[in-house]
């Protein structure tokens, strides 16, 4: 079989890479402004601890916005290659991020998902745990059909 050869990454517009120091990046290069403009330089990076407190916003945000009175969750196996999913379905007037909502549902159950005409579909059987989930969350009314 024929190998392929591993390309080096020396330098370049935005970031520069030697033995001495590690991978740095400019704001510049990220926001796609010049380096040398004032915009650019009036910009701050986040500081320690960014990575937990950016994390702590985001479930913050998710349990503020989690203000559903009805959740319906759905397992489907048509249309998918014999594959099971569950999907959440949301009421019409429910005006919440659903796409933050997926990431937490996602990173809680432990499963991929995706988005379907507003809906969340889930990778895999997992009504109950979804149930659970969203009971925990404070979900009164929780639908589930399917079975």
């Amino acid at each position: 079989m024929r190998e392929k050869k591993k390309k080096k990454l020396t330098g370049g517009e935005g970031f520069t890479l030697s033995q001495e120091t590690p991978l740095s990046l400019s704001l510049a290069s990220l926001s796609g402004l010049s380096a040398g403009g004032s915009e650019a330089k009036n910009a701050e990076l986040p500081v320690e601890g960014s990575k937990k407190a950016a994390a702590g916003a985001v479930r913050q945000n998710a349990d503020e916005q989690l203000k559903i009175s009805k959740i319906a969750l759905r397992r489907e196996r048509a249309g998918r290659g014999g594959k099971t999913v569950t999907v959440v379905i949301f009421p019409k007037d429910y005006s919440g991020n659903v796409l933050l909502l997926a990431k937490e549902l996602r990173k809680s159950l432990g499963c991929g998902s995706s988005m379907e005409d507003g809906n969340v579909v889930l990778q895999g059987d997992l009504v109950e745990r979804a149930a659970d989930w969203f009971a925990k969350k404070g979900v009164k009314n929780i639908s589930k059909s399917g079975k």
